[in-house]
């Protein structure tokens, strides 16, 4: 059966390590600096595909990005993206010591019951019964309106899936200062999301505000610092409704209950979550290589209590005739969700399980390598055409956390993103 929700978390990771989050689909929240009118349309075609170790979950990944000048103060965004899902992906995390009889990905057979585990044993996954795929499409259509020092942004998106609807607004404006060396900005978006799971008779809802503010500094000709904190909060259905977990000593005849094994149940997380983060980005130039080094470091922390911390430096390196290359490093670390475990030997009181290891403790670190080359003046019609070629690799594991390690190896794979695009500016 389809694992649609392990797919949206799937996808929103590929999407982000291909973008930045320029395509975050829906609620598209701004970065904390100045926008500035263009002058002609700009178009812009992206394609990726990320693929996880052993063949798990594989992504293709189509974004296209439009800006039409309506006027010298008026213009006209619009984003889509269509992205395709195949593979298979874990379902459920269980102590070995009670799973009967797997066959590669075909999953789980059979629960012993008659044994009693305890914390600490040894775990395994049980993947989706089959390579599953589907596909998503998703558009976002945004106003932006340019004043002497002010810019005021407003834009719409809608994401479709087969078991999944959402759609969103956001509002945001920024104000330039101090003789346009600061920048002020401020967004409020909301995105609400409809679930009707195939493999079950549910229907669920969910939505999400968000809140942005950001500040950006000129500190000399050559660097720039920006800081940015966003709130957001999650309220209504916001477990997967694919994703279940092994519990011990929960009654069968809990809400819960899967049906399918003893002691398998669906999982159940909080019906809210608040998020927290602060961003700090500083940009440096360096005359001597027209060279440009991008440091940025993120704090965040939720009321489920995750805290992470992510680190990502890009240097910008241009070479002759239009060619520059692009390194990148990252690397990221994050505690579990308190109600996060491989499996479960007692029963908690609040009622709340899920063994995603997306909710794991872990670690990634990761690089990549882009190269692009720009021409000018191509035709009559184009300004300059920009070709992209680049890939990332990351290696996600419990060892690579900061702190504890408390996840095992259930949380380790590894996965490539291959990038491509071209940009036309008209």
């Amino acid at each position: 059966m389809l694992e649609a929700a392990v797919v949206a978390v799937i996808r929103s990771d590929a999407i982000k390590a291909l973008t930045a989050a320029a395509l975050a689909l829906p609620g598209m929240l701004p970065k904390a600096e100045a926008a500035q009118a263009v002058i002609e349309p700009i178009a812009d075609f992206q394609y990726g595909h990320y693929q996880e170790s052993d063949d798990r979950i594989s992504v293709d990944i189509y974004q296209g990005m439009a800006v039409l000048p309506v006027s010298k103060s008026i213009e006209v965004q619009t984003n889509w993206v269509i992205d395709t899902f195949s593979g298979a992906t874990p379902v459920l995390t269980m102590p070995d010591s009670v799973a009967q009889s797997f066959t590669g990905a075909s999953g789980i057979k059979g629960v012993d019951d008659s044994k009693t585990v305890t914390a600490g044993e040894q775990s395994v996954q049980v993947m989706t019964g089959a390579s599953t795929r589907e596909t998503r499409y998703g558009v976002d259509l945004g106003l932006s309106y340019f004043l002497d020092n002010l810019t005021l942004h407003a834009s719409g998106s809608r994401s479709e899936e087969p078991d999944y609807i959402s759609h969103g607004y956001h509002l945001g404006m920024d104000w330039e200062f101090n003789q346009k060396f600061n920048t002020l900005s401020l967004g409020f978006g909301q995105v609400f999301d409809q679930i009707e799971p195939t493999t079950r008779s549910l229907n669920k809802e969910k939505t999400d505000h968000h809140f942005q503010l950001g500040f950006s500094q000129i500190i000399s000709k050559k660097s720039l610092v920006r800081l940015s904190a966003n709130y957001s909060r999650s309220n209504g259905y916001l477990s997967n409704p694919y994703k279940k977990v092994f519990i011990q000593g929960l009654p069968s005849g809990s809400e819960l209950q899967n049906g399918g094994f003893s002691n398998v149940f669906y999982e159940n997380r909080p019906d809210k979550r608040d998020q927290w983060s602060v961003s700090l980005g500083y940009i440096q130039y360096f005359s001597a290589l027209d060279s440009s080094l991008h440091f940025d470091y993120r704090f965040f922390t939720d009321s489920w209590n995750i805290l992470s911390h992510t680190l990502e430096a890009v240097y910008h390196q241009p070479l002759s005739n239009g060619w520059m290359l692009i390194p990148r490093l990252r690397y990221y670390t994050q505690t579990n969700a308190s109600f996060y475990q491989n499996y479960f030997s007692e029963a908690r009181s609040d009622n709340h399980y899920s063994s995603d290891f997306r909710l794991a403790g872990f670690g990634s670190l990761g690089g990549g390598l882009k190269l692009t080359k720009e021409w000018q003046r191509v035709s009559s019609l184009t300004e300059s055409i920009k070709l992209e070629a680049g890939f990332e690799y990351t290696t996600h594991a419990a060892n690579l956390q900061l702190g504890q390690h408390r996840s095992s190896s259930v949380t380790d794979f590894e996965y490539l993103l291959f990038t491509g695009a071209i940009k036309i500016k008209f």
